[in-house]
């Protein structure tokens, strides 16, 4: 009897212990699954499903447990200075039990934490709103200095933005040029003692060059021409000559050749005139002849220059200049009292493409030496084929 009591009590004590064993079980398989659950609702983002699980496990045994974890998940948020999940996840323990004490800290602290975060936000984009006012506030001040100065001009960009370039560089080119070939250049010269006078046929080239930048544009004038075809001459000195029949006759025609060139360096500072301009150079004025006595004609000349221009001016699509030179050399020379070459040309286009320009230049330019007795001018008509880059 005792034996069959024995084995009763020890087969209740094997129920009970699988018993436990199962529940235990079940309450671990329970657990896991919570937190698998709040673990993905905190990777998406979704509080809501957190409060569902809390609530769900509510009355379970295990409660402490998964409510302690979602604690742990929501400090882990905090550290990853994701203030707004961790706000959201202990607000899910606080609506499920209002008294978890370290629930509600811990959701003030974070609560603190975002508006101290959002008022440096906010104090950050203050301090860029009053970066972007001061910037936009000192454009407008850029542009009506540039725009007062005159000598810058407003270009699109491709990207729509508008910037400012100086006129000069307006079509982005780092040089301004011009070539042109005299076809047809008339020299038409005046000696007072002896009356002589003569006009002469040529051929000429020369070349305005620029290079502008911000403040300073340098530029340079070259020119030289050749007259080696006398058309007429009139006066100067009479002279006998035997004829092929032995007889003498006047010899009335002194034929004459002149060469000329000039090199003249130019500078501009645009702050004053993008227009204006010094000068300082060469000239040289070269004479062929064997009739100088006869006619009175200066001989070769050659001196430095000094003198101002008013150059690449434009007007509409016509471009012209205009210079005056002061030769210095005449003072090597003791026939000599004073030296000057002065000039214009105009520049007509009749052919524009997007980066050349082609055209007919007419040019008059005018050479005035002052001797001790008598004054020669040389004055210079020419007509020539220009060719040109577009600069605006």
């Amino acid at each position: 009897m005792n034996i069959i009591k024995k084995f009763r009590k020890l087969i209740l004590a094997f129920v009970f212990i699988a018993t436990s064993f199962a529940l235990f079980g079940q309450s671990v398989e329970d657990v896991s699954e919570a937190y698998r659950q709040i673990d993905e609702a905190i990777v998406t983002k979704a509080p809501d499903k957190i409060s569902e699980v809390l609530k769900k496990n509510l009355n379970s045994p295990n409660y402490k447990l998964i409510e302690n974890y979602t604690l742990k998940k929501t400090r882990q948020l905090i550290i990853t200075d994701n203030l707004e999940m961790a706000r959201q996840t202990s607000l899910a323990v606080i609506d499920n039990n209002i008294e978890n004490f370290d629930a509600v800290e811990l959701y003030s602290y974070i609560d603190k934490a975002i508006l101290n975060q959002q008022a440096a936000n906010q104090a950050a984009e203050n301090r860029k709103r009053l970066e972007q006012e001061r910037i936009v506030a000192l454009n407008a001040k850029s542009k009506q200095k540039l725009e007062s100065r005159g000598n810058y001009q407003k270009v699109n960009t491709a990207s729509g933005q508008e910037v400012y370039v100086n006129e000069q560089q307006a079509s982005f080119s780092s040089m301004i040029w011009t070539v042109k070939l005299g076809l047809a250049d008339f020299l038409y010269q005046k000696i007072d003692k002896p009356d002589f006078s003569s006009l002469k046929y040529g051929l000429a080239f020369g070349a305005n060059l620029f290079r502008p930048s911000e403040r300073i544009i340098i530029g340079a004038d070259l020119f030289a021409d050749a007259h080696i075809l006398n058309l007429s001459t009139k006066g100067g000195v009479k002279t006998q000559k035997k004829s092929q029949f032995g007889d003498d006759e006047e010899d009335d025609d002194p034929q004459e050749f002149m060469f000329s060139g000039r090199f003249v360096p130019e500078i501009a500072f645009a702050d004053l005139s993008k227009y204006l301009f010094l000068r300082a150079g060469v000239s040289a004025h070269i004479l062929a002849s064997k009739y100088q006595e006869r006619t009175g004609s200066q001989k070769t000349f050659i001196s430095p220059v000094v003198g101002i221009a008013l150059d690449n001016i434009s007007i509409g699509g016509a471009q012209m200049r205009l210079f005056y030179d002061y030769d210095i050399g005449h003072l090597a020379y003791d026939e000599l009292k004073s030296a000057m070459e002065f000039g214009g040309s105009i520049m007509l286009p009749f052919s524009t493409s997007d980066k050349t320009k082609m055209g007919i230049e007419l040019g008059v330019q005018d050479l005035l030496l002052m001797k001790e007795e008598s004054m020669e001018n040389r004055t210079k008509f020419t007509f020539a084929i220009g060719v040109g880059n577009v600069t605006k």
